[in-house]
C-alpha cells in the first residue's frame, strides 16, 4: 500500500516505522476504505492480547486520569503531533490536534485515528453512552459516533475539520483491564523487626501504586487514599525501613522487568508502561538497582 516506502519495517531488530511510511500507510487506507474505516481501528484494542501501552492506558481509574497519561505518552515519546485535551470534570473533553514546532501540521486520517483510539480507551475505562461530535468545514456539528456505531457525513470525511472533535459520555463506572501484572507479587523486603501495622501499610501502598503505573503518585494523594495523613504515611514508611520514593522505584523496576520478558515490546514502551518519566530516568535507575542495562536483561533472560 505504500508503493515507495523507504524499505520495509524488520520486525526482528527495529519495529520502528517512519513518520513519513505511517502518514502514507493511513492515507492510502483512508483513500481505499474510507474514514469510517480509520476511526473504527480503535475499536481493535478491546480484541484479546495488545499491546502493553493499550493494556496500561486501559488501567486507567477516571477520565482524567487517562486524559493524564496521553499527555505523559506524547511527552515521552516526544510526539511531533500532539492532542490539546480540554477537561473540567464535566463528562466531555475538546480535543484539539496540533503540531509541536515546524512539524508537518497532523492530516485527516492521523486525526481519525487518534480520535477512533480515545473513543475505544474511554469505553474500555468505563465510560458509557459515548458519543462524539466533529465540525463540519461548511455548516454544524455532525454527530460521526453514537453508542458504538459510526455514521459520516460522506465517506472520506472530507466535508469534516477533523482538527477538533468533543467526545461526551452520558456515565462512568470503572472498568479495570486485567494484566498479567495484576496478580504479580511484587517483592519487597522489609526488615525483621517490622511493625505489623507498618508491613499492612506498606502492602496496601504496593496494592494501590501497582494497580495504574501511568498514575504519576504523590505521597500526599496515596496518603488520603489510605485514610492517613500524609506525616503517619511517611512515619509508617520508615518503621519500613522505606522512603515513598524507594517503594515507587522498586516496583517500577519490576514491572519493567516483568515486561522486558515480551521481547516483542520496545524498550521505550517498557519504560514507559512501568512507569518512568523518559527513556534517560529508565535506563539509569534500572541500572543502579539491577547492575545491569534494560536491554543487558534482556539479553541475558533469552540465554536462559
Amino acid at each position: 500500500m505504500i508503493p515507495d516506502a523507504s524499505r520495509p519495517a524488520d520486525s526482528l531488530r527495529k519495529s520502528t516505522v517512519p513518520a513519513g511510511d505511517k502518514r502514507q500507510l493511513l492515507d492510502q487506507v483512508l483513500q481505499r476504505a474510507g474514514a469510517s474505516a480509520i476511526l473504527s481501528i480503535g475499536q481493535g484494542l478491546r480484541d484479546g492480547d495488545f499491546d502493553p501501552l493499550w493494556r496500561a492506558s486501559a488501567k486507567a481509574k477516571s477520565p482524567a486520569m487517562l486524559f493524564q497519561g496521553w499527555r505523559r505518552l506524547e511527552g515521552y515519546a516526544h510526539s511531533t503531533n500532539r492532542v490539546e485535551l480540554i477537561h473540567d470534570d464535566k463528562a466531555e473533553v475538546l480535543c484539539r490536534r496540533y503540531a509541536v514546532g515546524t512539524d508537518t501540521p497532523p492530516g485527516p486520517a492521523e486525526n481519525l485515528l487518534i480520535c477512533g483510539v480515545l473513543l475505544a480507551l474511554l469505553e474500555m475505562i468505563g465510560c458509557q453512552g459515548i458519543a462524539c461530535q466533529m465540525p463540519q468545514i461548511k455548516g454544524a456539528n455532525a454527530d460521526i459516533y453514537t453508542d458504538g456505531v459510526i455514521h459520516l457525513p460522506d465517506v472520506q470525511g472530507e466535508s469534516l475539520d477533523t482538527t477538533t472533535w468533543t467526545i461526551r459520555w452520558q456515565s462512568f463506572e470503572t472498568s479495570a483491564i486485567p494484566d498479567a501484572s495484576d496478580a504479580q507479587d511484587f517483592i519487597i523486603p522489609l526488615p525483621d523487626e517490622c511493625p505489623p501495622l507498618a508491613r499492612r501499610i506498606v502492602g496496601s501502598s504496593v496494592e494501590h501504586l501497582s494497580a495504574d503505573f501511568l498514575r504519576q503518585w504523590k505521597v500526599g494523594e496515596l496518603a488520603q487514599t489510605l485514610g492517613l495523613s500524609q506525616r503517619s504515611l511517611q512515619r509508617r514508611f520508615g518503621e519500613a525501613e522505606l522512603s515513598f520514593s524507594d517503594l515507587v522505584r522498586a516496583l517500577r523496576i519490576q514491572e519493567a522487568s516483568r515486561l522486558l520478558e515480551e521481547r516483542e515490546t520496545p524498550l521505550g514502551v517498557v519504560g514507559f508502561c512501568a512507569g518512568f518519566s523518559d527513556s534517560a530516568h529508565f535506563s539509569r535507575d534500572f541500572r543502579v538497582i539491577t547492575g545491569t542495562t534494560p536491554s543487558a536483561f534482556r539479553e541475558a533472560l533469552s540465554d536462559t
